[in-house]
């Protein structure tokens, strides 16, 4: 019996799985997988954003606008530059809030003012009441306005800090918690 090696077919072999083996590792996942097909790059840019949203009555509600909206897909996140909000309801003290920069839910449901917060109430006949935080919680549609920063509040020459507040407009609800302090002349 004549037993004959073939060194082509065996080489060939080895180095295609040598070969197979490279480009396998070369074409490894990524230590990151987004899962949601998309990178996270803004999908919409507006500049001057200007949104008015009404009551089911069809009467203006509130108003969302910023120097410039950015959209991202992968997460459906929303950030704002410069946002501003204005309560437009007739029935409720007029409120404006201002802050550095702002982040809406996917849902629209949340707004969150992140730096230099301002809210303004117009309180009629008397000072307008005057807020400064680093974070304000806003989720309009249940009417209420939250933070778990340090909030300085004041009215004329009066003035109050606390470490937490919480309004409901709905039910009339003003709680301010956490080292309440304050100054009423």
């Amino acid at each position: 019996m004549n037993h004959q090696i073939h060194w082509f077919p065996i080489g060939m072999a080895i180095f295609l799985a040598v070969l197979s083996f490279w480009l396998n590792h070369l074409t490894a996942d990524p230590a990151h997988i987004d899962h949601g097909g998309f990178a996270h790059e803004p999908d919409t840019i507006v500049e001057n954003f200007n949104a008015l949203t009404y009551s089911e009555e069809g009467k203006p509600w509130h108003r969302l606008s910023a120097a410039k909206l950015t959209h991202y897909m992968d997460d459906d996140t929303t950030t704002l530059d410069s946002p501003r909000f204005r309560l437009l309801v007739s029935s409720q003290t007029p409120t404006e809030v201002s802050a550095d920069r702002g982040h809406v839910s996917s849902d629209g449901e949340n707004v969150h003012f992140l730096g230099n917060v301002q809210l303004t109430r117009h309180i009629a006949g008397t000072a307008p009441l005057s807020l400064q935080t680093e974070y304000l919680w806003i989720i309009p549609s249940a009417g209420i306005m939250r933070t778990d920063q340090r909030v300085t509040l004041q009215q004329g020459k009066a003035n109050v800090t606390a470490q937490a507040m919480l309004i409901n407009n709905k039910s009339k609800q003003f709680t301010l918690s956490g080292g309440v302090k304050g100054h009423y002349e």
